[in-house]
């Protein structure tokens, strides 16, 4: 895992950090900003230590906060934050390019400290970057390309499926423009887990993107950032979700429906064909149209 010293930034501190996390999950050894729309979330800081915390302006940050981590004041914590994640990916670019990828005789490439379980089969023209980890029996198909996640057994990838990269996570800069806030996350994949062709699973910005046991993906789904799918769910072709959605166990997804960042679906819905989802769905509803309502 790549890491770098704070005191390469701030004077006083001396410790490690290896990636980012997000408030709502936070992990020691990462940056995270809080602004006041997550404020409430700043107890979730209790049990972790050796942090960068880059605080809005005229957040109440407690001592104990203070005692444990870095903590960075700001008038903007998220553009303070893109800054720090951007040399942190920028050092991170320059160590990846040191490491090497090889050709396969199977035809596909492979990079450095990769575990692949037994029984596996891997086409030609795939890419399995560094650091990976998948679990047995995996069968992954020609030109899917892999990078940023830890995956378990049984796993189905069809064809030309992106797993692990960049999500669309933007920020502002001092002159309004808009500027790319790097993802330093991963995807973690659990087992008997099916992608579509023409997937699309982008990487956490701060957390993870979560795809729990016997989740089903068909072809050209895209799933954003930090977004968590549980148990059993099954997304049809075309879906599109944003980025900090949570769709909970059981539910299904109809073919190209559109589901607005973080909302929560909660157990056993169905969305139904085309709908558009931009609130909280309670469990054991189905729901159509544009905007999704209950029928």
């Amino acid at each position: 895992m790549f890491k770098i010293n704070v005191s390469q930034f701030m004077k006083g501190y001396d410790f490690e950090v290896c990636g980012t996390s997000y408030i709502g999950n936070p992990k020691s050894n990462t940056a995270m900003y809080i602004s006041k729309k997550i404020e409430s979330q700043i107890g979730n800081l209790e049990n972790v230590r050796n942090c960068i915390v880059f605080a809005e302006r005229g957040i109440n940050v407690p001592e104990w906060v203070k005692s444990n981590n870095a903590v960075v004041i700001a008038d903007n914590p998220q553009l303070s934050y893109a800054k720090f994640a951007g040399e942190f990916d920028k050092a991170a670019r320059k160590h990846e390019a040191k490491r090497k990828l090889q050709l396969t005789e199977g035809g596909y490439y492979i990079g450095e400290n990769v575990t692949i379980g037994e029984d596996s089969y891997i086409e030609p023209g795939c890419i399995i970057w560094h650091d990976v980890s998948i679990g047995r029996n995996a069968r992954i198909l020609a030109n899917t390309v892999i990078r940023n996640a830890v995956i378990g057994d049984d796993f189905i990838c069809n064809e030309n499926a992106t797993v692990g990269n960049y999500g669309f996570t933007l920020a502002k800069d001092e002159n309004n423009n808009i500027i790319r806030m790097p993802a330093l996350g991963k995807v973690i994949i659990g087992n008997h887990v099916e992608i579509g062709a023409n997937n699309d699973i982008n990487r956490g910005t701060c957390g993870d993107t979560i795809l729990e046991d016997y989740v089903k993906l068909d072809g050209l789904v895209h799933v954003g950032h930090e977004v968590h799918i549980c148990k059993n769910v099954e997304v049809s072709a075309g879906t599109v979700i944003s980025g900090f959605v949570t769709l909970k166990e059981n539910t299904y997804v109809g073919v190209n429906a559109c589901i607005k960042n973080r909302v929560e679906i909660e157990e056993n819905v169905l969305v139904g064909m085309g709908a558009v989802v931009t609130r909280k769905i309670k469990a054991n509803r189905s729901i159509f149209g544009n905007p999704a309502r209950k029928i």
